[in-house]
Parts: C-alpha cells; structure tokens; sequence
C-alpha cells in the first residue's frame, strides 16, 4: 500500500483531468461501447482447443503456439532485446505465443510498414500518424464488433467517449489511451542565468523572452542562445522551431493546421490564410531580428541535434518550444542529478493565452492491422500491456531492480545515468499503453505533473481540432506539390534567414500557388465547415 500511495494520489489529480481530456462531450466513467456494438462475438470456435485469455472473461483458442509481433515508435534502447526477451517469456506463459516488438523511427517507414501487407498483429497509431487516413484507407481491423468479444476488460476499460472519438466514419479502428495528457509547447530556460545577470523575469510580454536571449548572447559568449530544429509533419513540408513558438500568441484552433490557414478557437467557422496577413509578415520579420543577433546560427537549417539534448549538456540557455509537462518534469529530474546548481523555468504557451486543450483520444493508441495474423492474440497483449501490472512495469520501465527501483514513498528511481542505462524510463516509446493506475514517477516528476496538471484543469476547454480527418484524395497531387515548396521556401523565412522578408514570403506564394495551394484551400475548409457543422461545434469566449 505504501508502494502506491503517491501514485494514487497522483491518479487522482489526473482523473480529474479526465471529465475534460474526453471531449468534454459528457460523462467519462469507464462505460463500454454502446450495447448494440457488443453484440458480436469473438471469432475463435467453441471447440475442445479453446483456451481461456486470462481473467478476461474472453475466450481466444490459444492452442496452438503462435508468433506475435508489435511495432512501437523510437529507437531501440541498448537492452531493448532483454526487454523484448522478458516479455516474450510471459506472452508464452500466458497467450502461447512469443513477441517480436520493433520499432520504426519515422511516418514514412510507418507507412510501408502499413501499405506492404507485412504481418503485423499490434502497432502504434496516433492522429499525427495519420491514424485516420490509414483507417479510411482499411488498413486497420474494425473493432466495435471484434474486441468486446475477445477482451471485454479493454472495452470496458476505455469510456464511452473516448471510443466514440476513435471513431473513423463512424467505425472504431483504434483502442485509444485513457491516460488523461496536455502536451503543450512552452519557453524552456536557464532560470539561475537568469538571475545570474539580473535580467527580466519572463512574463506573457515577448519582449522580456527578447531580453534574457539577448542576455545570453552578451554574457555567454560560448554558449548558443537557442537551438534549432528543422521537421516535417506528415507530409506536408517542413519548418523550423519557431513556428510551434508562436501558439503562445494565437488563439488559433492548432497550430499545426496546415497549408498557412488560422483557424480561430473562439470562432470555428472563420478560417483565415495566415501566410497572407500582415501578422504572419510581421512574426517573420521578429524571427529575422532575432536570427540577425545572433540567437541561432546561420547554419541551423541544416542542424539535427536533439534541443533537449544540446539543452542538458549546456550547449544552448533556451528552447522556444519545449513540449510537455512530463518532458518537462522528466528534465529537471535529471538536470537535478547531473547539473545540482542549475536552476530550470518553463512558460508553457497555455498560460500565455489562457487556454489549455487537452490531447484528443486519437493522440496515442494501438490497432490491429488488417494484415495481422493473430489479431485476437494481437488484442489480448494490448490488454495484458495495459491492464496488467506486470506487463506493464515491464514494457514501460523494464526489470525492478535492473533498470529502476520503487521508494519505500512509491516513487520511480532510476538506476544509472543516461550514459549507463540500458533500458530508461518509458524507452519503449508506448505512450499508448499508460494507465494511470500503474505508472510511477520520479519524485520531482510527480510534484510538477501535480501542480501543472491542476493548472491547466482551470482554463481548459475541449479539444475541437485533432477529431478532425483530411481526406486528401481530391488534391493529393497538389499536396505532394505543395510539400516540396514548403519544405524549400518556408524554413529559411521562419528561420529569419532570408533578406527581404516581404520579398522572400510573395516568393513563396507565389510557388505555393501555382503548386496548387489555393485548390487545397478550398476544399480543405470545405471538410473543415462541414465537420464544425457534423459536431455541432459552437463559438466560444475564452477568458
């Protein structure tokens, strides 16, 4: 009891946080699917060979041994082998069958992985992942009929709402994480530098962000101001990292609405092209004075580095747009074992505009693809990952007493260092396996989530953008088209690497046009106005 007593009290901040993370749509208790889904029945016969799945109260035929495997995002850990060789052991002990668990690194080797037919019985797929341009495109098993019959724990286990927002043309294609998430960007710093050189203290003003960079640049000459990043969403071109830092001006529905449009949050109907206002010129040419100091270097385009990584090992003293409480929580467990006299702040942009939106139900889960040949067993270790204790220490920390420890006050304790671990905290990249009821924290992490999460809970309104499916079938073409010129033109303008800034924007324009952009427009606020109007999605007034 002691064990848990921390997390439990955790869980029960975070549950909170739950009536909201749902879609704020109604009740979010642990309800199944509506009762007319459940009346089918699990695929496996009633013969001699049928074999219990456990507790479930499911039965799967699990007679004959079988192969499982299961694709997660990431980079293999060091031991993720012994990691996978543990696991495997106790799907044979339960679900006759031994783990293969892969990962893929990008979008791009998700979708071969999804468009060659390979065998795959459970993988990762997220709203970002395009999730559900993939089920629309049957890559995925149906589940409403499927899953209750063979893990009737799962259905019950995730809520009424959550189900419904899986939904892709009214047809459930992902068993979605029911752990309640805000995944914000904020302005990441050196707090004891800030106080070392007694310079502004950071406020909603941009300005006093414009203050401590350049702070920095006249009083640590060897260290770089702020890093940089180039990366590409899906497939519609790149950009540089200060265009997440501007979230914490706008009250736009996301930011990472494509093709150049605002959609505002308080009027969900009125769709602006933000590349062609004068507030997108003027946020460029913020960008280039910066760029101009000196605050990122000439060559960041073609820098790769991890900004968190250069962050921790001192190389940089800021990050426009650091993502996540618990990355952040994460961090300053760690700075406070390798830096214990660095002080760390982060601003994240929901407090900026005092609106917090919850991560939709399809921004982490798993499916069942449709070329698994074991999608039952492909189910029951999705429940198994989930629901039991075991599988789920396992997966998400790796071996007590190997790779982690457990306080007497139940919180996680790493063993080793980030150069000596072979298998660090939630290495397996399953974000779409938490469950609140399992999961442990550093000590410091706990305390941050806590207070964040409360935080946020008190301006948080309902996620009403990543529910939302492009089909991209009328413009695919153009799309691809569209891409090249993003990927080309925009980075250097939001990087403040160009000359003329007004030149180098009509330049651009220019190229998007005639790569189709205008079309994509049209038709993408077309499904945009017609999904508001399906969902019934009202204006708002945010405080």
């Amino acid at each position: 009891m002691k064990k848990r007593m921390v997390c439990l009290l955790l869980a029960a901040v975070m549950c909170l946080s739950l009536l909201t993370a749902c879609g704020g749509n109604g009740s979010s208790g642990s309800s199944s699917k509506a009762e007319s889904s459940k009346s089918g029945s699990s695929e496996s016969g009633e013969d001699s060979g049928e074999a219990s799945a456990g507790e479930t109260g499911g039965t799967v035929d699990l007679s004959k041994k079988s192969h499982l495997i299961m694709w997660s995002p990431g980079t293999p850990s060091r031991d993720h082998n012994r990691i996978v060789e543990k696991l495997s052991a106790l799907t044979e002990r339960d679900l006759n069958a031994d783990l293969e668990w892969n990962r893929f690194v990008d979008t791009a080797k998700l979708n071969l992985l999804l468009s060659s037919g390979e065998p795959i019985d459970l993988i990762y797929t997220a709203n970002y992942q395009n999730y559900a341009v993939y089920a629309a495109k049957d890559a995925f098993r149906p589940l409403d009929e499927f899953l209750p019959g063979v893990s009737p724990a799962l259905d019950e286990y995730v809520s009424d709402e959550m189900w419904d927002a899986a939904r892709v043309n009214g047809t459930i294609y992902m068993v979605p994480c029911m752990w309640p998430e805000w995944v914000p960007y904020g302005f990441l710093w050196r707090e004891d530098l800030r106080k070392k050189y007694n310079l502004p203290e950071i406020t909603d003003d941009i300005s006093t962000i414009e203050a401590y960079m350049e702070g920095i640049k006249q009083n640590e000459p060897d260290m770089q101001v702020t890093g940089e990043v180039v990366s590409t969403y899906g497939s519609i071109g790149s950009h540089f990292t200060t265009w997440e830092f501007l979230d914490r001006k706008y009250k736009w529905a996301d930011f990472r609405v494509p093709y150049g449009l605002y959609i505002d949050y308080q009027d969900p109907t009125k769709v602006i092209d933000w590349w062609e206002t004068e507030e997108f010129a003027e946020d460029m040419k913020m960008f280039k004075r910066w760029a101009d100091a000196g605050y990122w270097s000439r060559s960041s385009l073609a820098n790769t580095e991890s900004k968190q990584n250069a962050f921790e090992a001192g190389k940089i003293a800021c990050d426009l747009a650091f993502n996540s409480p618990s990355g952040y929580a994460n961090l300053v467990s760690r700075v406070a074992a390798s830096h214990p006299d660095w002080e760390l702040g982060w601003q994240p942009h929901y407090r900026v505009k005092n609106l917090a939106t919850p991560n939709h139900a399809t921004q982490n889960g798993m499916s069942i693809p449709n070329s698994a040949n074991e999608p039952e067993r492909g189910v029951l270790l999705l429940e198994k990952l989930v629901l039991d204790e075991e599988y789920f220490r396992l997966s998400q920390y790796g071996e007590e007493g190997v790779d982690y420890n457990i306080s007497d006050e139940g919180y996680y304790e790493a063993i080793g260092d980030s150069t000596t671990a072979g298998f660090p905290r939630e290495a397996g990249s399953l974000w779409s396996t938490r469950n609140t009821e399992f999961m442990l924290y550093p000590e410091a992490t706990a305390k941050i989530l806590s207070e964040l999460n409360a935080e946020f809970e008190t301006y948080t309104y309902p996620n009403i953008w990543t529910g939302f499916a492009e089909d991209t079938t009328p413009y695919q073409s153009e799309k691809a088209a569209l891409a090249n010129v993003i990927t080309e033109y925009l980075p250097p303008i939001q990087a403040g690497l160009v000359d003329d800034v007004d030149a180098a924007i009509a330049e651009f324009l220019e190229k998007a046009k005639v790569a189709g952009l205008d079309k994509i427009r049209e038709e993408y606020k077309k499904q945009w106005l017609a999904y508001v109007e399906e969902h019934n999605i009202q204006p708002v007034t945010v405080k």
